[in-house]
């Protein structure tokens, strides 16, 4: 069965048939040692400011650098999804204001992702097997 065609999905409504999409955001720390744009520390539980590098507190005249590890992880999750690994890959800013965010921008992917569509493939027990669209798997700075 594909979610994405099973026409058991459809309700009807007052002007026709409606499909039934149902999405869901999930949020995972890529494991590194190094941050994704500076090569500040990851590791939890030090003194408040410790692991903060000159391009993390927005000094003028810092840029960031990709972290490559993260990277490689990125791409490596999408294979297990069996998803399009896009040979370009775009960072945005995402305008915003935080207090933990004195760039006043977060960098993220969003028009042209690292990994494009993929699925998981989930077996149930009553043997039936359903396919899970995934539309992208993007890295994004966070605070």
């Amino acid at each position: 069965m594909d979610a994405k065609t099973d026409k058991n999905n459809l309700i009807e409504g007052e002007t026709g048939p409606w499909e039934v999409v149902i999405g869901v955001e999930v949020h995972a720390q890529v494991t590194s040692n190094a941050k994704l744009f500076s090569g500040a520390s990851t590791e939890f539980g030090g003194e408040p400011n410790s692991h903060v590098s000159l391009v993390d507190a927005a000094m003028p005249g810092m840029l960031p650098v990709i972290n490559e590890r993260c990277i490689a992880q990125a791409i490596r999750t999408g294979l297990g999804l069996k998803a399009k690994i896009n040979l370009t890959s775009v960072f945005d800013r995402k305008n915003y204001f935080y207090p933990d965010l004195p760039q006043g921008y977060q960098i993220s992917q969003y028009k042209s992702p690292i990994v494009g569509e993929g699925e998981v493939i989930v077996d149930l027990l009553s043997g039936e097997r359903v396919i899970v669209g995934i539309e992208r798997l993007h890295l994004e700075q966070d605070a």
